[in-house]
C-alpha cells in the first residue's frame, strides 16, 4: 500500500471508528512493516479431518454462501461495515464471480465471523499451484465485539470437517507472521505448519522466497517436507511447476 493509499483511508476510518482505533490501525501498519511481508503458511491433509460439523462455541451457527443473491441486506451490511465499505463490496463481487464460498458464524443472527474459501486455485498469485482437490482459506475475520470467544479456530474447524465430507484433496491457509493472536488461532485447527515465506514479484513473474530451504514432494495426497538450518531457497514459477535453488545465510 502506498503512502498516498494511507492518507486516503485514515480520515475515512477515523471518522467510522474513532481516533483511538485509528492511531491503533496506524500502530498495526507500522508493526506489518517491520516484518517485511512474511506469511506462515498452513496446511491439512483433509483426508485425516473427521467429517463432523459440531460447533463448540456458545450458540453460534454457521451458513455457506455460494452467491451474492443469498446474502440478506443486513448480513452485506454488517460485512462491508466492518471496514472500507467501497473495497469491501469490490470484492464481494470479485469473489463470489470466481466461484469462492463465503463462510458466516453467527450468533442470534448476528455476523459474529467470516472466512472465504475457493476451490482448486486462489484468488491473487499464491506460494505454489494449487491441485483441483485442493482449497484455500483466505481473509478470516472476527467481528471486534466478538474477539476474544474462540470463534476463529471454531470456524476454521467447522469448515475443514464440511470440506472433508466432500472431497479429499488438501487445504491451506497463511497469516502474517507479526500476527500472533492468527497464529495461536490456526493451532488450535487441523492445520499444520508448512514454513514461513515471502511472496515477490521479478520481471513479471511470482518469486517465493522461504525463510528455510525445504524439500517438497507429492507422494500421492500429503506433503513431505524436510528442512535444512541455516540456509533458504528460492522457488520460480514457471508453467504450474516450481524450480528450487538454494545459498548458504
Amino acid at each position: 500500500m502506498s503512502l498516498q493509499d494511507v492518507i486516503e483511508r485514515v480520515p475515512p476510518y477515523a471518522k467510522r471508528h474513532g481516533l483511538r482505533a485509528t492511531l491503533g490501525r496506524l500502530w498495526l501498519a507500522a508493526r506489518r512493516s517491520l516484518y517485511g511481508g512474511k506469511l506462515v503458511l498452513f496446511y491439512c491433509d483433509l483426508s485425516g479431518v473427521p467429517e463432523t460439523s459440531v460447533l463448540d462455541v456458545g450458540h453460534g451457527q454457521v451458513e455457506r454462501k455460494r452467491a451474492e443473491a443469498e446474502l440478506t441486506p443486513v448480513d452485506r451490511q454488517q460485512i462491508v461495515g466492518a471496514w472500507n465499505p467501497q473495497v469491501a463490496r469490490k470484492l464481494i463481487d470479485q469473489r463470489f464471480a470466481r466461484g469462492a464460498s463465503l463462510w458466516l458464524f453467527k450468533i442470534e443472527d448476528a455476523v459474529a465471523a467470516y472466512g472465504w474459501t475457493l476451490e482448486g486455485g486462489t484468488m491473487e498469485t499464491h506460494f505454489f499451484p494449487m491441485g483441483n482437490e485442493d482449497v484455500h482459506l483466505f481473509d478470516f475475520f472476527v467481528m471486534p465485539q466478538y474477539r476474544g470467544r474462540g470463534i476463529n479456530p471454531a470456524l476454521v474447524r467447522h469448515i475443514l470437517a464440511h470440506l472433508a465430507a466432500e472431497r479429499k484433496g488438501r487445504a491451506f491457509i497463511e497469516a502474517a507472521e507479526w500476527n500472533a493472536a492468527q497464529l495461536s488461532s490456526l493451532r488450535k485447527t487441523p492445520f499444520l505448519r508448512l514454513g514461513c515465506a515471502r511472496l515477490l514479484h521479478a520481471f513479471g513473474k511470482p518469486l517465493v522466497i522461504w525463510s528455510r530451504q525445504k524439500t517438497l514432494s507429492e507422494p500421492g495426497n500429503s506433503l513431505v517436507l524436510r528442512t535444512v538450518p541455516g540456509s533458504e531457497t528460492v522457488a520460480r514459477s514457471e508453467g504450474g511447476n516450481f524450480q528450487r535453488s538454494s545459498h548458504k545465510q
